[in-house]
């Protein structure tokens, strides 16, 4: 029997049937519980199948997300769109200054580090004090320092600029996390997925705005990018005072790093490393390569990263899905191993294909993403925080000094061979994973 829009789908509460996604209540008279897309029907303990319209499924998903959190995953967006419209900013800078591809590199390397190496510090922090005005004004200071990089008037100044904004994006990421959380109540993982996909979108979206924006060269016109950044500092400015108080953690309940540090997470971690090298040498060569090597026009080139940066948010859901599914470290094996095949075929595929490759790519890249967070968080589970912020920041930030060590073989040796190298990394992520064990789960 089909449900109908609107009808109330009840829970078995006891110990025969659990799930995540469950609604309290009852249906004309019998116990149901939701699983996936179907209700089964458990009064007499025996089981039949209703069919659950997916109407109800969306309305009730979306009816779980509080506002506040939508807009957090706003901010996200915006956040994250300096990120994205770095790597379209660097044949811009390339130019502009005459830089060699090493000092290209470094701007990715400062960038991430102020980004990701200083979260877990502010992961930290924001554990032992709630900080709300942390968020909008990383939100500000991303965007308009990305914006003032673009008018520097010298290589150092640009390093300046890309440096503050990524504390921006640094500053926002925790309380934001934070805040996303307490907001969720019982629906963590939908409102999480909601912030989550924000991200992403802001790393795709960041890229083809300054794309777009770069068209007629170093303009007045470039001032528009930091629009966004100021619009949701006056929204969050004034909606912060209605998000909940943080409970303040003391120093002794966030457990000791020495407790956690083992070898599986180290492969873990090196797994994230080589996992980040790979994605940021594609994000920062693959520009340099059709528009400074093969002359492409800087259109094309924002759309190639748009879709590599845009696929990886269909990447995150579906790796999260099978996370669930079939366990955390098949997701991670199966998805790193291909990636060097399609990174071999990358390298000589033009028109469709090479749109198709990059996705692709980027799908497989970010589908270990939600797996490995998850893994740590269970190897760490007196510190979540720092977890994230290893898995989120650390890592992915160390795996931009591999970048700089490829820009520096590209001035050597030429852009072919970075490509060869990064083909090459997949296999060294896949012998990692294999010394990776998964936690021990706690059943009810």
């Amino acid at each position: 029997m089909l449900l109908a829009k609107g009808d109330k789908v009840g829970a078995w509460d006891g110990n025969v049937i659990k799930d995540k996604m469950i609604f309290a209540g009852r249906w004309q008279g019998f116990v149901m519980v939701k699983r996936r897309n179907k209700v089964y029907d458990i009064t007499r303990k025996k089981i039949v199948v209703w069919e659950l319209d997916r109407g109800v499924e969306m309305n009730e998903l979306l009816k779980a997300v509080p506002k506040s959190v939508w807009l957090l995953g706003l901010a996200h967006c915006v956040a994250d769109l300096s990120p994205g419209a770095l790597y379209v900013a660097l044949p811009f800078l390339k130019a502009k200054f005459a830089l060699s591809y090493a000092e290209v590199s470094a701007i990715v390397l400062v960038q991430n580090i102020a980004a990701s190496i200083t979260q877990p510090l502010f992961g930290y922090f924001s554990d032992k004090k709630h900080r709300p005005w942390l968020m909008p004004m990383g939100c500000l200071l991303t965007g308009l320092f990305m914006t003032a990089s673009l008018f520097a008037p010298n290589y150092y100044l640009v390093l300046l600029c890309t440096a503050i904004s990524g504390f921006g994006n640094a500053a926002f990421h925790p309380e934001a996390a934070k805040t996303v959380n307490q907001l969720s109540g019982v629906a963590k993982g939908k409102c999480i997925s909601v912030f989550s996909v924000g991200g992403y979108a802001g790393v795709a979206l960041g890229s083809l705005l300054l794309g777009s924006l770069l068209l007629g060269g170093e303009s007045y016109r470039l001032l528009w990018y930091a629009l966004p950044s100021i619009l949701i500092f006056i929204a969050l400015l004034s909606v912060m005072h209605q998000f909940p108080q943080m409970t303040v953690r003391g120093a002794s309940t966030l457990g000791t790093l020495k407790e956690a540090v083992s070898w599986p997470l180290m492969a873990l971690l090196g797994m994230i490393l080589t996992r980040a090298t790979i994605s940021s040498g594609l994000g920062t060569f693959v520009p340099l390569y059709y528009m400074a090597y093969l002359g492409g026009e800087s259109v094309y080139v924002s759309s190639l990263l748009t879709i590599f940066l845009g696929a990886g948010v269909v990447g995150t859901l579906i790796g999260g899905t099978m996370s669930d599914k079939y366990g955390s470290k098949k997701v991670m094996l199966y998805s790193t191993l291909p990636i060097a095949a399609l990174l071999y075929l990358f390298m000589t595929a033009q028109g469709a294909s090479l749109f198709l490759l990059l996705a692709l790519i980027s799908i497989l890249l970010s589908a270990t993403a939600t797996s490995s967070m998850v893994f740590a968080q269970r190897m760490m589970p007196k510190n979540i925080g720092m977890a994230s912020g290893l898995t989120l920041g650390f890592s992915i930030g160390l795996g931009t000094m591999g970048v700089t060590g490829l820009g520096k073989l590209a001035d050597v040796w030429g852009l072919p061979l970075v490509f060869e190298i990064l083909t090459v990394l997949p296999l060294l992520g896949f012998i990692l994973t294999m010394f990776v064990r998964e936690p021990q789960r706690v059943r009810n």
